[in-house]
């Protein structure tokens, strides 16, 4: 295999213009020369891969599994023969860590049946799809592990089955950099509203024939957000709809919880442990970033709730479930339901445990010892506690917040019995951020993550100002965003009649979505001598929602770290230009699987060559800046330069592979800020507009 990078067009300009310079002004050479190096040391690339037929081979077994997974026997009649011939029973050498045998004790007992609701947030569901992840994951090899999936593809749940299949084709050797489907395309009743879907079934009726090609007849349905509908004055949560039912977000928060499942031992699946604190800040980022588009849309900070008083906001997210039961829906300010108040009682004890621990600094581990949290470990041991994870030192003494208060704020009913549950949508990983009580709830949980950091004995200036280092000038190109069409395939998740139905109509979905414009950073720094030195932007709010100053020793905690990149910088003045694109940890929309798999056939068939990423997914690029207001919308950019002393890399199969410094996450604004306004040389703040150009009213029906 060879590696291919693909640099910014922003740095590919400034080499052009460099060259033209150094034909023209001899003095200026050996000055380009320096700064050409360093633009082209900035620029980000993504690592790719080519192909080769193994890999080639593989990817297409895995698209195969994941075709119609709720019809084996209708579609692919040569697959589902192949899956009917292989027998566990038979091959039970196949398999390690006596997988088969854990699994076959659940399988004969009787497993959720196909065509039920499932959510890990349910025990006997989990402990089921533990059985069939290490069933897939224990697989001697690739072979055994294809044979079992089409086993599974036939007498397994459909939820249970994907879930288990993701996680171990994320985490098996032999499926290393094997890119998985949108999982909108498998299961858009996740994503999109009842409404879009009933009109999805009826395609010839209600959508709007594309163009036709030699494969497919294509046809387009328009869908809306949930807010056209039901909106009323008093909804204010609806103004962020375009934002919290975005399918590019929902699926970023799907895999964010597929990197480390709270359910897997770090020590078993070779975790680093870092976990909780991931947990913790990715939740940050997540709710710094819904903050500033609450911000953009005039709506206050998140208020306080009491598990004994009303909640304020209410649900309405008129989608339904595959089989036809309806989401779980929330009126504005509810009590709790009665039914839940065995959960209240149990969380209020979990979060007085843990409110002591930050307190007083120790843990209580499930051996009866004592752990200091104040140390390099601490926040990660925290995070843990909260999630609930397998790596918790203590569950069965500290619970899970995550968990419990997921239980509550759902407002779902019970099981009626072990099989037979209506998950809310707090229960499901790809449909949570749709609903304002999970915001309501991860603020709850970054409360603790604040009292945690504001007991930290801030950074001293010497710990975080560097002279050597000395920003010149920062600056960035004009900000615009926008709302434009985007169309997602979502026939695999539609039922059809046959398999000439399923290769030849092709369903999909049309909706607006924020967009931004590409821009590029301006930054002007001079080194006192060579070295590598680590970036930082982050973007903060300018001004509350009532227009008052933010002050930034208040506000620091709701900075949002945009970027954080190496570069080589030469000893004297250094200009780097880096493209919104080269943000570390964004990733462009996925390719179509219809798409994607025309490009394996062709490959394997006349030997084109085929490339790939290292990664899965990443956050949505276009999601990168808030909608901003028509007028421009005031806010802060904040950068920060520091020198690398000592590097780490972080390793992910679902967002790939960099390099950081060792400072925590999201250094410098990690700690209090006491009596320093961060006005060292090697830091600076600016401030920005945002600009809204799009003028489309995402409320109005089509």
């Amino acid at each position: 295999m060879t590696d291919n990078e693909y640099k910014s067009d922003s740095a590919a300009s400034i080499i052009a213009l460099g060259f033209q310079f150094f034909t023209r002004y001899k003095m200026l050479r050996l000055w380009l020369l320096g700064l050409l190096a360093i633009s082209f040391a900035q620029a980000a690339y993504y690592e790719t891969r080519t192909a080769d037929t193994d890999y080639l081979l593989k990817q297409k077994k895995v698209y195969n599994l994941l075709y119609h997974v709720s019809q084996p026997m209708v579609v692919n009649r040569d697959l589902y023969d192949e899956g009917q011939a292989w027998s566990i029973e038979s091959n039970l050498n196949s398999y390690g860590n006596e997988a088969a045998k854990k699994f076959l004790s659940f399988y004969e007992k009787g497993m959720l049946p196909r065509g039920a609701l499932f959510s890990v947030y349910y025990p006997k569901l989990l402990k089921e799809l533990m059985a069939l992840f290490d069933l897939f994951y224990y697989a001697n090899d690739f072979d055994v592990f294809y044979k079992t999936a089409l086993w599974a593809r036939i007498y397994m749940n459909e939820g249970q089955y994907i879930y288990a299949l993701y996680n171990a084709i994320i985490r098996r050797p032999d499926t290393k950099y094997i890119q998985l489907p949108p999982v909108y395309e498998l299961y858009p009743n996740a994503f999109y509203n009842s409404e879009v879907l009933e009109k999805a079934h009826y395609p010839q009726i209600y959508g709007k024939m594309g163009p036709k090609s030699a494969n497919y007849t294509t046809y387009f349905i328009n869908a809306n957000y949930s807010g056209w509908y039901l909106n009323r004055e008093y909804n204010m949560e609806n103004k962020l709809n375009y934002f919290v039912e975005d399918v590019g977000l929902n699926e970023y928060y799907f895999f964010f919880r597929q990197n480390f499942p709270f359910w897997q031992k770090s020590k078993e699946f070779g975790f680093p442990n870092y976990r909780g604190e991931e947990y913790l800040y990715g939740h940050k980022q997540l709710l710094n970033r819904y903050n500033l588009e609450r911000l953009s849309n005039d709506l206050p900070k998140l208020e306080d709730f009491d598990w004994n008083k009303p909640f304020y906001p209410g649900y309405y997210p008129t989608m339904m479930f595959a089989g036809g039961l309806p989401f779980t829906q929330r009126p504005y300010w509810s009590s709790f339901p009665y039914y839940k108040y065995k959960y209240i009682k149990d969380i209020s004890d979990m979060e007085s445990r843990l409110s002591a621990a930050i307190d007083s600094g120790f843990v209580l581990k499930s051996d009866g010892k004592w752990a200091n949290i104040y140390t390099p470990e601490g926040l990660n041991i925290l995070g843990n506690l909260i999630e609930g994870n397998a790596d918790s030192y203590n569950r069965d003494f500290y619970g899970s917040i995550d968990y419990f208060g997921r239980k509550i704020l759902g407002f779902n009913l019970e099981p009626a019995n072990s099989y037979q549950l209506v998950p809310s949508s707090l229960e499901m990983f790809s449909t949570s951020l749709r609903d304002p009580a999970f915001y309501r709830l991860y603020k709850r949980v970054l409360d603790y993550y604040y009292r945690y950091s504001m007991l930290q004995k801030p950074y001293t200036k010497d710990e975080i100002v560097y002279p050597n280092l000395k920003i010149q000038s920062f600056a960035v190109d004009k900000l615009i965003t926008y709302f434009d069409q985007y169309d997602a395939s979502i026939s695999n998740g539609l039922m059809v009649q046959d398999d000439t139905e399923a290769e030849t109509l092709l369903v999909k979905v049309r909706q607006y979505r924020l967009n931004h414009k590409p821009f590029n950073f301006h930054i002007a720094v001079t080194a006192d001598k060579p070295m590598k030195a680590a970036f930082r932007i982050f973007l903060g709010p300018a001004f509350n929602s009532n227009r008052k100053y933010a002050d930034f020793e208040e506000n620091f905690k709701y900075f949002y770290e945009m970027d954080n990149w190496f570069v080589d910088l030469n000893a004297g003045p250094n200009k780097i230009t880096r493209n919104s694109k080269d943000c570390f940890f964004l990733s462009s929309d996925p390719e179509p699987s219809e798409l994607y798999y025309q490009k394996i056939q062709r490959s394997l068939n006349y030997s084109e060559p085929f490339t790939y990423y290292e990664r899965i997914s990443g956050f949505p690029e276009r999601l990168l800046l808030p909608k901003g207001k028509k007028e421009g919308m005031p806010f802060q950019l904040f950068l920060y330069i520091s020198p690398v002393s000592q590097e780490r890399q972080y390793f992910s199969r679902i967002w790939g592979n960099y390099m950081f410094d060792n400072n925590p996450y999201g250094f410098p604004l990690d700690k209090p800020i006491y009596d320093f306004a961060y006005d060292g040389p090697n830091m600076m703040f600016k401030n920005i507009f945002i600009y809204h150009k799009d003028d489309y009213d995402m409320n109005i029906p089509y």
